[in-house]
């Protein structure tokens, strides 16, 4: 998948509110000077040729912007994937010479190599622990995260949602969580079935405990954690009677 999405044009020569602005495409300095003002952009690829034009272009709101070789071909990765090893390990059918994670991909196994020249970050790469080596000399730019697990058995969870005792009573085998978004463990799960259930947690974005006594053995099966563990029933926008 190639990194191609022009913006929205808000007025004359202005872009907005996308994901990711791709300006390779352009063929001059006098051609990137049309774009008058950048704004709400998470992420803009540039050709290493105009990389110093773009300093002359106002901008707000916008994450990263990662220069590339002129000429290169990207394989873009961008929304939520899950993907085997084998991914990583073999490169695209067009002949993509750098792999760019602009959204969520998990890698399941392993992987042996990497297929790519390049390995780009800005969003977020799940690979299983003791990958690291196989990746590590091929990352060219970062700005999103890289985060090993534990990938015997891992879950992955969006949005909101709770869990309770039934809920782990059903797990046939312990697994990693993977939590991106806002979640609570409820009251009726003991610290005991959660030791049994659990073998890490990936925390990504908030987690709430019912009752305080998780928040210990949460913490300390939490490996990654973007905030810390809080202790409350509610989730956000929530209604309750």
């Amino acid at each position: 998948m190639d990194a191609h999405q022009p913006g929205n044009q808000e007025g004359k020569g202005r872009i907005s509110s996308v994901a990711v602005l791709d300006l390779r495409h352009m063929k001059s300095v006098d051609e990137l000077r049309n774009i008058k003002g950048i704004s709400s952009v998470a992420t803009i690829l540039l050709s290493d040729t105009f990389q110093g034009t773009l300093a002359g272009i106002p901008m707000s709101s916008v994450g990263s912007v990662i220069t590339l070789a002129a000429g290169s071909k990207v394989n873009q990765i961008g929304g939520k994937l899950k993907l085997g090893g084998e991914f990583l390990e073999n490169p695209s059918a067009d002949g993509s010479d750098i792999l760019l994670v602009t959204g969520e991909l998990l890698i399941t196994s392993p992987p042996t190599q990497f297929g790519y020249k390049q390995l780009i970050v800005v969003g977020q790469l799940f690979i299983p622990r003791g990958s690291e080596g196989v990746l590590t000399p091929f990352i060219t730019q970062t700005s999103g995260e890289i985060i090993a697990y534990d990938h015997r058995n891992p879950r992955w969870f969006m949005g909101q949602g709770r869990f309770g005792r039934e809920f782990f009573d059903y797990l046939k085998e312990p697994i990693t969580m993977i939590l991106m978004g806002e979640f609570v463990i409820e009251s009726d799960v003991s610290a005991e079935l959660i030791r049994e259930k659990v073998t890490e947690i990936i925390q990504m974005g908030v987690l709430k405990a019912a009752d305080k006594k998780l928040v210990p053995i949460l913490t300390a099966l939490a490996v990654e954690q973007m905030s810390m563990i809080q202790v409350s029933d509610k989730l956000e926008g929530e209604f309750h009677g």
